[in-house]
């Protein structure tokens, strides 16, 4: 009896058995959160146990550190080295194999001219045309069944100016070589294709020019690896469609990791970063995107180094790779299911998949099943006389509750916008702990004023079915948009699943109710329905005298003193409003003394009712202890929390740190951390009002400790430092000044920081800060010149580009007012490798330009003869870019054909200035090695010491980047 006893009272919904499994499920989440981010360091291979997989990451870290030994973007000699070096690698690697070819687009001068979208900017409108030198390295190893399609594994060698690329995308590369090694020794079944390809930074061009070699018709498929972070674990951030994401759940058995959630925030463009696995999908194929996703204010700068990234995560993506490669090359593949797809694994130990357009099927059936149910067991319950109503003042303090909350927090994110806006740039963990517990404890405070004044007998069945109700109008609305989206919206299956687990609780409630059996006072309080003299006792009176026994249900067998005092709240007969009515909560019934009323037997049929609720009462012995709501706690709570916890976190962590780049997304940020908090709490705000004082005083503790730590302390520190772009530009129609840019978020962050550097400080070198589109903010001042080529004379910034007129036929009289204008271009550039030009007519809205040619030197060519690439656009061509591997060729020879205003427009006017035709050429050139020297009269100098000066007195809590293709930009102009 004193274990049945204890058994009771451990189960029943009291104060602290309540915040007992709260802090239970808590922590249950914790761990598992812990063990989610920390177990893949602990899967390395051992060299006793895999010896081969040892090995395969032994030799990628040893490459890794050789690559990413110096920075390597395309416009820099490195990248040629780095280049050569994979080339050397990648013949050793396939030796003599006699399934194996290797193709290097540098040996067989492989150039591309296309008209291109930018990349980065689906919504510019901007008309651009690209001319591209490409080195990629392809090799083909031929399957043992060729006829099936083939499969490609792409990643790119270069790096940003100013980032050693050790995760964007050096890890990639090396995954691609321990990839090629281990099928090597493993001939796939499946043609396999690898490209190690160039120049994805600034255009995603390496990938562009695949589709130019003849191998890219033998590939279907592709795993692509990328670094868009700076380490971490390799996410599945993108995948074509069901079919693909089930192939990846029964290839990747291991350290599984993908949430659909990525998929659909990089398709919105919340994250501005892009991979070359857009090109691949425009190009119809079908696969993968593999990619470091975090730390954002680390990635494209100098911390992008070995020496802030591990063999883990190395690990991690190589063998993520490899599981996925060898069960594609091997098996056949069933791609039937082309619809997005959602997805997300559970820490790690299994991955699950469903199709969106199958997830909208089950949200419309659980939207006409659930108030179809919920509605019939209603009617059913107040038909059996088994549902307890309740007044307008209980079924609205729970909305009303979360109303308030939902408006205390607006309020408290306006502190936090005009105090601390890039305050999730340094630890989103405060400001989403302060939004949390602000809306659970403002939801306990209100609730339990109002219960204190007028006492609800059911509040936690009320809230449970008004959750629900909550819950089925967002669910709607998502499926409205996973339908409108064409099924794109992939994140929003928690949503589902959350719906789904708290109707299964509401609807148990409602079938207590349903199932319940009638007692003998609600039997009486039926018939003196009858009688307008019984009348007198109010429904507001009967919950407050219910209120302690209903959320404390007592055991008449149970000696502690929390149960001998509800039993003495039970034998309270009468209070100054009448009679005091407990109402069990799980089962409907009244559980105060059974003792007849004198006057039912004088109401018609009143004994039989009562003998046969006395049969029933006999036969079922119902207890009134309330164990149900351990049911309900373990549906809406523990499963809901940890999806919706590790939902929001898989958002924050991928975008807190884009607050740094502008204020949408810095409003992007806090909304979705607004909104993830409330769903965050909703899960427990039918049982929170119920907790001890203890919970709820740490609960006030830790909203004060985040608050405080949300709005006081500054955004960033040496380990999240404040993410800044730079550029050195020299605009030689206006002088030879070498004005630095520097741009980064508003907030008084940039000048302080600028004014302590040495060549202003001890100078009378004036700073302009002003304010630029979307919060950002542009610092320029004459920074120290750049020393980009070794002389022995002194540098002339000026002869580094020239522009040579080879032809212009504007104003030659043989050519027709109505015949297009015709001209040649030299642009000789010294130790150059990328130039874009500009195009823009002063009188004509749109770029009258149609037709561009390049003329290429072809060194394998007899006598080096010029080959002519030539495209057309009837639109007109804003933007002309030049990519090409050549230091040594210092000049760019294009050709530019552009329309009279009189064919635009058909206007036949005078023009006594012939200047209407005219067409401004505006010319930007890029260098970006910056970590290297020149020797100027024999002494070595930095190349470029103004970015030196910031990279070494900056405080650590800034980070830079480059703002453009290359560090320093070099201009000029001219009119043709």
């Amino acid at each position: 009896m004193k274990l049945k006893s204890v058994f009771r009272s451990v189960l029943k919904y009291r104060k602290t058995n309540l915040s007992l499994l709260l802090l239970i499920t808590y922590s249950i989440i914790t761990l598992l959160y812990i063990f989610d981010h920390e177990r893949y360091k602990l899967n390395l291979p051992k060299e006793d146990e895999h010896p081969e997989f040892n090995d395969l990451l032994e030799t990628a870290w040893g490459d890794l550190q050789i690559i990413t030994a110096s920075f390597h973007p395309y416009t820099s000699k490195e990248n040629d080295k780095v280049h050569d070096y994979l080339l050397k690698r990648v013949l050793e690697i396939t030796g003599n194999s006699s399934f194996a070819s290797v193709s290097d687009d540098k040996e067989s001068e492989r150039s591309i001219l296309f008209q291109q979208q930018d990349p980065f900017n689906e919504s510019s409108r901007f008309s651009r045309v690209t001319y591209f030198e490409s080195s990629n390295i392809l090799v083909k190893l031929e399957g043992k069944n060729p006829e099936e399609e083939g499969l490609l594994l792409s990643a790119h060698f270069d790096s940003v100016p100013t980032g050693y690329g050790a995760t964007d995308d050096g890890m990639g590369v090396v995954s691609l070589l321990a990839n090629l090694k281990y099928h090597i020794k493993h001939r796939p079944n499946r043609t396999l294709i690898f490209n190690f390809n160039n120049n994805e930074e600034f255009g995603l061009l390496g990938a562009s020019t695949y589709f130019n070699h003849s191998w890219s018709n033998l590939t279907k498929y592709v795993i692509n690896l990328e670094g868009t972070g700076a380490g971490g674990k390799a996410v599945l951030f993108r995948t074509s469609d069901t079919s693909t994401a089930k192939i990846y759940q029964q290839s990747v058995k291991e350290n599984p990791f993908g949430n659909s959630i990525y998929q659909q925030g990089f398709y919105s463009r919340y994250v501005r970063s892009e991979t070359d696995y857009k090109i691949y999908e425009e190009n119809g194929m079908r696969g993968w995107d593999v990619a470091f996703y975090k730390p954002r204010n680390l990635y494209h700068t100098i911390k992008d180094s070995i020496q802030y990234t591990s063999k883990a995560s190395l690990w991690h993506m190589l063998h993520t790779s490899l599981q996925l490669s060898a069960y594609v090359a091997s098996n056949s593949l069933d791609t039937a299911d082309q619809t997005p797809a959602c997805y997300f694994d559970f820490i790690g130990l299994k991955f699950f998949v469903i199709s969106a357009k199958t997830l909208f099927y089950w949200n419309c059936i659980f939207l006409l099943v659930s108030p179809v149910v919920a509605i019939g067991l209603y009617l059913i319950s107040r038909d059996r006389m088994t549902w307890k109503s309740h007044s307008w003042l209980s079924w609205t303090r729970f909305p009303l509750s979360l109303a308030a909350g939902i408006i205390v927090q607006k309020l408290f994110s306006n502190d936090i916008i005009r105090s601390n806006p890039l305050t999730f740039s340094r630890n989103y963990f405060w400001p989403i702990s302060a939004f949390f517990t602000q809306v659970i404890f403002t939801s306990y405070v209100l609730i339990n004023c109002s219960n204190f004044f007028f006492p609800c007998a059911d509040m936690k069945s009320l809230s449970i079915i008004e959750l629900f109700i909550i819950l089925w109008t967002i669910l709607l609305f998502t499926s409205k948009l996973l339908y409108s989206s064409d099924y794109r919206y992939t994140g929003l299956y928690p949503l589902s699943i959350f719906f789904l687990l708290s109707t299964i609780a509401a609807i148990l409630r409602l079938l207590a109710l349903a199932l319940g059996m009638r007692t003998r006072k609600r039997l009486g309080r039926e018939c003196r329905d009858h009688h307008s003299n019984y009348s007198s006792h109010s429904q507001i009176d009967m919950e407050r005298d219910g209120q302690e026994n209903l959320e404390q249900p007592q055991d008449q067998f149970t000696s502690s003193q929390d149960d001998q005092a509800s039993i003495q709240d039970d034998n309270v007969s009468t209070t100054s409003a009448g009679p005091s009515h407990n109402v069990d909560e799980d089962h409907g019934m009244d559980s105060s003394s059974q003792q007849h009323d004198e006057r039912v037997p004088l109401l018609k049929g009143s004994n039989s009712m009562e003998e046969g609720l006395s049969t029933r009462e006999n036969s079922l012995k119902l207890e009134y202890t309330d164990y149900a709501w351990i049911i309900q706690f373990l549906l809406i709570v523990p499963i809901p929390s940890f999806i919706l916890f590790n939902s929001v976190d898989v958002i924050m962590d991928a975008l807190n740190h884009t607050v740094q780049e502008g204020s949408k997304a810095t409003f992007d940020v806090l909304r979705f951390g607004m909104v993830g908090s409330i769903l965050m709490a909703l899960p427990i705000l039918p049982f929170f009002y119920k907790v001890n004082y203890i919970t709820i005083s740490l609960t006030a503790l830790l909203f004060l400790i985040s608050a405080s730590k949300t709005l006081l302390v500054h955004p960033f520190t040496n380990s999240n430092p404040l993410k800044v772009r730079f550029s050195q530009n020299i605009d030689l129609s206006q002088g030879n000044a070498a004005s630095v840019h520097v741009l980064g978020r508003e907030g008084n962050f940039l000048k302080p920081m600028l004014q302590d550097l040495p060549s202003i400080k001890y100078s009378s070198t004036h700073i302009n800060c002003t304010s630029v589109t979307n919060g950002m903010e542009l610092c320029m001042y004459d920074g120290m010149q750049p020393n980009l080529l070794s002389t022995n004379g002194n540098t002339n910034i000026s002869s580094m580009v020239k522009v040579h007129v080879l032809h212009n036929n504007r104003n030659s009289t043989e050519r027709s007012p109505y015949e297009p204008i015709v001209a040649e271009l030299l642009l000789d550039v010294k130790e150059n490798r990328a130039c874009t030009l500009t195009f823009e007519s002063r009188h004509q809205a749109k770029s009258p330009v149609r037709e561009i040619t390049v003329y290429q030197k072809k060194n394998s060519a007899p006598q080096k003869t010029n080959i002519t690439k030539t495209i057309k656009s009837a639109s007109g061509i804003n933007e002309l870019q030049l990519h090409k591997l050549d230091f040594d060729q210092e000049t760019y020879h294009i050709g530019v054909q552009w329309f009279p205003k009189l064919l635009t427009d058909g206007n036949l006017e005078d023009d006594k200035l012939g200047t209407k035709d005219e067409l401004s050429v505006s010319i930007s050139c890029y260098w970006g090695e910056y970590d290297s020297e020149s020797v100027v009269n024999g002494t070595a100098v930095r190349k470029i010491p103004a970015f030196d000066e910031l990279i070494n007195y900056a405080p650590l809590s800034f980070s830079f980047t480059n703002e453009q293709k290359g560090l320093v930009i070099v201009k000029d102009a001219i009119i043709l």
